[in-house]
């Protein structure tokens, strides 16, 4: 499992900096992708990906364990789209692989019993 912390050492390692550095400049990077969407809605970062942000009306719903009727706050919902250099890396790494093998071998039609 991917954390922060592995992406600090990846980062650290490719740019032959500090892991402190790193650290700081993953900071940066968050806090000014944070103040670009709240401000604008949306960042783009061609290659990887998409962020926006969509305002989302106040609605009705129902508690599924009392029955009763709630109703839900207006918020903000952040999306995120993956761009198709991010897209073609993922399906052509490891997890996907790794993925199929633990599903049973991923598109294989299921054995028919006779």
């Amino acid at each position: 499992m991917s954390n922060r912390k592995e992406l600090i050492n990846k980062f650290a390692k490719k740019a032959n900096v500090p892991k402190r550095n790193a650290a700081m400049y993953l900071g940066i990077l968050l806090e000014v992708i944070q103040l670009i969407l709240a401000r604008t809605g949306e960042v783009k970062l061609p290659g990887f990906g998409t962020f926006k942000a969509k305002a989302v009306p106040e609605r009705k719903g129902v508690n599924p364990l009392t029955g009763k009727k709630v109703t839900f706050a207006p918020g903000v919902r952040v999306s995120f789209k993956p761009g198709r250099p991010l897209k073609e890396t993922v399906e052509n790494g490891n997890f996907i692989r790794a993925r199929a093998k633990k599903a049973g071998g991923g598109n294989k039609a299921p054995k028919r019993k006779k």
